[in-house]
């Protein structure tokens, strides 16, 4: 069986809520995954895959030999029905293929998929969540449960020890906020001093230590987080380098977590980590929840919200977010049972 996926980091880690789905349908299958160079570190993490194969000349060559029964090409756009097309497997590709010179989607649902990605007015109108779309792309139903990782004991173990010495002696819980939103859409995670200010509270009504995550690009933010915080404030920068198992490592070691639509939600949702989400720019509908394990927060004052852009307003979908009302949120989720964490954290 070969899944091809493409796509940014979170959409590749949310689709490998689909490989259950897939062993289900097909028992005892041998599941392979082409995906690009950046993603491949990730795959290899998602239980049920068994082999990773690189976009790149040899990927192309493994692709092209044959022999696959199944392909299923989620992603609508023409590298991914390309490659489904160069595979040709036993069964016509589930999702997208290309059929004389033109993407063509293999049902109703992919179709409409699609549509969705053409008009983000349709977009806009969703009301259901990716998984349940690309389900309906699969073509059968039931409930969906987030990928699982796995994550090698030396990054645990590296992780458990970093953060335990940052505070040194406590025995708080802890709350990370991932700092950054890509560069895509830069309206996907508070502000500088929305964030201090969140941590202050969070601090002062949850009796909790703060992890500052994300990667090298949020270095700055983080310093000016910091700086923000004051000096004697319980919040510190556990920035990772580019490694993904390393961050997993880190999530690893909290309570709860504060984050956009980000890769570190679907992170979270993959290890079972209580999460808030701030939902702007992107679509709510399209996160699922997973009873709860996700709480999203949106500002209902605006009608712009899902708007796949980076607008200019003073009062926009991230700046209008009330601080006390998100510490109020994560209250909640600590509130949830949380998976023991690895020995030593």
């Amino acid at each position: 069986m070969l899944i091809v996926k493409l796509d940014a980091l979170g959409d590749v880690l949310r689709t490998g809520s689909l490989v259950p789905i897939l062993h289900r349908l097909h028992p005892r299958p041998y599941v392979c995954w082409i995906t690009r160079p950046e993603a491949v570190e990730i795959v290899r993490m998602i239980d049920g895959v068994d082999e990773v194969v690189p976009l790149n000349v040899d990927g192309l060559a493994r692709i092209a030999e044959g022999g696959w029964d199944h392909v299923y090409a989620l992603s609508n756009d023409h590298s991914t029905a390309s490659l489904a097309t160069a595979a040709r497997a036993a069964n016509p590709p589930v999702g997208y293929s290309m059929k004389d010179g033109r993407l063509h989607p293999s049902n109703a649902a992919a179709e409409r998929w699609l549509e969705m990605a053409a008009f983000d007015r349709l977009k806009r109108a969703n009301t259901e969540s990716y998984q349940k779309l690309m389900l309906d792309i699969v073509g059968v139903e039931g409930s969906i449960e987030p990928p699982r990782l796995t994550v090698e004991r030396k990054h645990l173990d590296h992780a458990a020890g970093w953060i335990a010495g940052l505070f040194a002696g406590s025995g708080r819980r802890r709350i990370a906020i991932n700092v950054g939103s890509g560069a895509r859409w830069p309206k996907k995670m508070l502000e500088v001093d929305q964030i201090a200010a969140y941590a202050r509270l969070a601090r002062e009504r949850l009796d909790a230590d703060i992890l500052l995550v994300g990667g090298p690009a949020e270095i700055g933010k983080t310093e000016a987080i910091l700086a923000a915080c004051g000096p004697g404030t319980p919040v510190r920068s556990a920035l990772t380098s580019h490694s993904v198992p390393e961050f997993v490592g880190v999530l690893r070691q909290v309570d709860a977590l504060l984050c956009g639509d980000t890769l570190a939600l679907h992170i979270a949702t993959a290890i079972g980590l209580p999460t808030v989400c701030l939902v702007g720019p992107t679509s709510s509908a399209e996160l699922a929840d997973f009873d709860g394990l996700v709480l999203k927060s949106s500002v209902d004052t605006l009608d712009c919200l899902g708007c796949y852009g980076d607008c200019r307003k003073v009062d926009n979908c991230m700046s209008l977010f009330d601080m006390g009302a998100l510490v109020d949120l994560t209250a909640r989720q600590l509130a949830r049972p949380v998976p023991a964490r690895p020995a030593g954290a």
